[in-house]
């Protein structure tokens, strides 16, 4: 008799035992979710803030900026600069981040909004501040690729004036037309801007 009675009291203090860890990993992955959820908020606050202040990565580095460019996993979105290219533009790269924006002279004199780039992967939605940025220091035009940026662009302000239509001879091997479809490149320019 006593013998079962010691044997229960193992397998139900065993019992409380699982219970007491499966709540404590619980817990603790849910604790430390929200503590990168925090982190991640943190960070975008922090890129909005340096965003709003114009911290901006001093003396402007064509290198680094290239290097930040380059880590996109959508690279075939954007116009492929030359370190040379992009010492004839203003650069703006956020310092510490892989993220900004450059601003291109046109033939008229007016500036086009080149290479926005957001490659932090736990920094999201910054992108309309980094374009109003682009604007508010003189970017008037842009271009994109038809898709989910055509709203996105067009509630900033910025109106299509232009359009060319896919093109497959820019696209032999179909690896574009694979990952994006047959997207039109649209030209806009900013409602404000002469």
């Amino acid at each position: 008799m006593k013998f079962k009675t010691i044997v229960k009291k193992i397998i139900n203090e065993r019992n409380k035992y699982q219970s007491l860890m499966f709540n404590h990993i619980l817990q603790e992955s849910l604790f430390r979710g929200s503590l990168n959820e925090n982190a991640d908020n943190n960070k975008r606050e922090d890129v909005l803030d340096k965003i709003r202040k114009g911290d901006w990565e001093k003396p402007q580095n064509p290198e680094s900026f290239k290097n930040s460019m380059e880590l996109s996993t959508r690279k075939e979105m954007l116009t492929q600069y030359s370190v040379g290219e992009l010492k004839q533009m203003e650069l703006y790269k956020l310092d510490g981040y892989n993220i900004g924006f450059a601003l291109k002279k046109r033939d008229d004199g007016s500036k086009e909004i080149v290479a926005v780039h957001n490659n932090e992967p736990d920094v999201k939605s910054v992108g309309a501040d980094l374009v109003k940025a682009a604007v508010s220091l003189g970017g008037c035009y842009l271009d994109h690729f038809d898709g989910h940026l055509s709203d996105f662009y067009s509630k900033l302000g910025f109106v299509e004036y232009d359009r060319d239509l896919f093109d497959p001879q820019y696209d032999e091997d179909g690896s574009f037309r694979a990952k994006y479809g047959e997207s039109d490149v649209i030209y806009r320019k900013h409602k404000n801007c002469k």
